[in-house]
């Protein structure tokens, strides 16, 4: 099976955020066509959910342009499901390249299983393995900030959607890297952020990076880290 690629014209300012959304959506759009989407699993008590993601990133596309971007599954291991994407300018130049890991999770246990075990499997798998990233090391130190997930932030799977950690990100960044280029993203989705319980992120500047770790109710929910040329 082919590739998925579309189109995208970006109105507007592209924010982290919004890059991750549609990222979802295409993924999700994908795994629907491969016989393994959101209603598939549903069937069988089951939901994707998002583990790493890692970006890339030579530029960051701008306003008005329009751009083309790709999504493809990897073989699995261990119940990690690998994901890429690229993201490319109408001259073909390639602006970002994203590795993610997906696992299946059970709608009632909340724990992680095997697809196969339900008779989930996508068709058109590519061979071969996304490189496993590490896990984030956040340094010592850095000031708390409160977080508490608003209702627009809880998406289908009844959690703080995984693109609201880059909004919140966002929002809470040193104004010291106002102006300067993003070239990489990291997160690491450990456990849920659920609505209705007040959490904290624990930000850590440094040069050219930016740390995020947040908790909630002693328990390690994320870490994520901007980093800028």
């Amino acid at each position: 099976m082919e590739r998925l690629t579309c189109s995208w014209q970006l109105k507007e300012e592209l924010h982290p955020g919004d890059l991750l959304r549609f990222l979802q959506d295409l993924a999700g759009e994908d795994a629907d066509r491969r016989g393994g989407g959101r209603e598939d699993l549903l069937k069988v008590d089951c939901v994707w959910v998002l583990v790493k993601n890692r970006l890339s990133i030579s530029r960051w596309p701008q306003a008005g342009e329009t751009v083309t971007v790709t999504t493809w599954p990897l073989s699995g291991r261990r119940g990690l499901y690998p994901r890429g994407f690229e993201v490319r300018d109408q001259q073909g130049e390639l602006l970002i390249t994203v590795d993610s890991l997906w696992a299946i999770i059970d709608i009632h246990s909340r724990s992680m299983l095997l697809g196969e075990s339900r008779g989930v499997a996508l068709e058109g798998v590519e061979e071969g393995r996304l490189s496993p990233p590490q896990k984030l090391r956040i340094p010592e130190g850095g000031e708390r900030y409160p977080l508490s997930p608003r209702p627009e932030q809880i998406d289908v799977n009844g959690h703080m959607n995984n693109a609201a950690y880059l909004d919140a990100a966002e929002e809470l960044l040193p104004a010291s890297f106002a102006g300067r280029q993003l070239r990489e993203i990291a997160v690491d989705y450990e456990h849920e952020l659920l609505p209705g319980r007040s959490a904290s992120v624990r930000v850590v500047p440094e040069e050219n990076d930016c740390f995020f770790e947040g908790s909630m109710e002693d328990r390690l929910c994320f870490r994520l880290r901007l980093s800028f040329a």
